[in-house]
This record gives structure tokens, sequence and C-alpha cells, in this order.
């Protein structure tokens, strides 16, 4: 009799942990853009030691040979958990990585410098206060704790390697996602309901489109244009 009882009771256990949820749906598909030329070379004219050491190329329009368009941000809005958390971005080879960085409104961020050479991390918003720091070698990590409160598109440079740029993508919520090389991106975790869908890209702009999540896997996927 007990041991019919404690199967009874490991089925149940076993049973209610792979119930579907609400959040039980998933976003996924490609965005891609009109294939171009191949990223030009970046002239390196500081720090050649550092870096010099392997070729960089420009990464604001990136298109596979398929046009799976990279560094596309999918956000649903009005989905997704609204707690900050913490990202991070490297200083490395005189590039940040990623070069495209999302975050929840009022998330920490850690800078890391892994060049062993001075860098400047400087932001430009508009809705958010800017970040302005001299970042040098030995100052490998520095966290930034301001500056990301408003959803918005900021723009960040290095002043003092003119050609090292990305871009931080402050969001309401957290279902959002950044293309790969192949113009692949997944969001899971997504509460089934209609949303609106914001595609955006430094150079091909932005775009919105109504979707309708239902439970399991769903497909959304756009051609982008100039």
């Amino acid at each position: 009799m007990r041991n019919a009882i404690l199967t009874f009771m490991i089925i149940t256990v076993i049973v209610f942990f792979n119930l579907p949820t609400a959040d039980a749906a998933t976003l996924k598909g490609v965005i891609s853009a009109k294939a171009g030329a191949a990223p030009a070379k970046v002239n390196i004219t500081k720090d050649q030691a550092v870096c010099g050491k392997n070729p960089l190329y420009k990464e604001s329009l990136m298109v596979s040979s398929s046009g799976g368009l990279k560094n596309a941000v999918v956000e649903i809005v009005g989905a997704g958990k609204t707690e900050p958390g913490t990202a991070t971005i490297i200083q490395k080879g005189c590039n940040f990585t990623p070069h495209v960085l999302t975050v929840t409104a009022e998330s920490v961020l850690v800078v890391k410098n892994e060049d062993g050479i001075s860098h400047n991390f400087h932001t430009f918003g508009f809705e958010n206060d800017p970040v302005n720091f001299s970042q040098p070698g030995t100052m490998k990590v520095k966290k930034v704790d301001e500056g990301f409160e408003e959803p918005e598109v900021i723009k960040v440079q290095c002043d003092i390697h003119e050609w090292m740029n990305a871009w931080i993508v402050v969001t309401a919520g957290s279902a959002v996602g950044v293309t790969g090389a192949d113009g692949a991106f997944s969001i899971r975790n997504v509460k089934p309901g209609k949303y609106k869908v914001k595609v955006w890209h430094e150079k091909l702009g932005e775009v919105e489109k109504d979707v309708t999540v239902k439970e399991g896997d769903n497909s959304f996927n756009l051609k982008m244009v100039k």
C-alpha cells in the first residue's frame, strides 16, 4: 500500500511539472535583407600592437550570402518580464562585443576591458543621461548602474579609438532577441496573445508588425529594405 501511494505521488509530480504553462509560446524566425558587398575593413590608426593583431570589419550592415541580417533587434512590445538584470559588454581587440546589446530598463551594465590599454566608454542617448568614462588597461571591470533607465536606442563609442562603436537597446521588457549571422532569432517564454513586434536595425531603420502569438512555436519572418 505504501509503495502504491509513493508511486502515485511521483506520477502526480511528474505530470504537474510537465503541464503546459501560460508562458509556453516561442516566437522565432529570420530577419533578412538584400545581400550586398562584404563589410569594409576597418582602418586601424592607433595602438597597432594591440588593435592591429587581427583584422576588424565594419558591423553596421552584415548580410549573409542567403540574405540573413545580423544584429537586428526583435522586440515583442508589452511582453516579457520587466525586472532589471545585469548585462556585459567587452572591449577586446579594440572592438566592442557584442556590437548590439539589449538590456531591460534600469539594468546594470558591466563594461570589461580585456585589451590592457586605455579605452573610453561614451554613450549618446536622448531619454537617458550620458555615460562617459575612461577605462585604463588596469581597470578591467567597470559597473554602470545609471544611464539606462528609459527605453531607447543608445549609441556607444570609444573616443580614443574612433572606429569602436556599438549599440545598446534599452527595452521595457525582456521579450527581445538579436539576430545572429544567419539572421535567425528566437524569443522564448512568451505569454500567448496579440502584440506588436518591433524590428530595429542601425542601417535599415525600424519596422512594426502586428502578430498573434499562440501556444507552442510561432514563426515571424521579415525582409528589411532601405
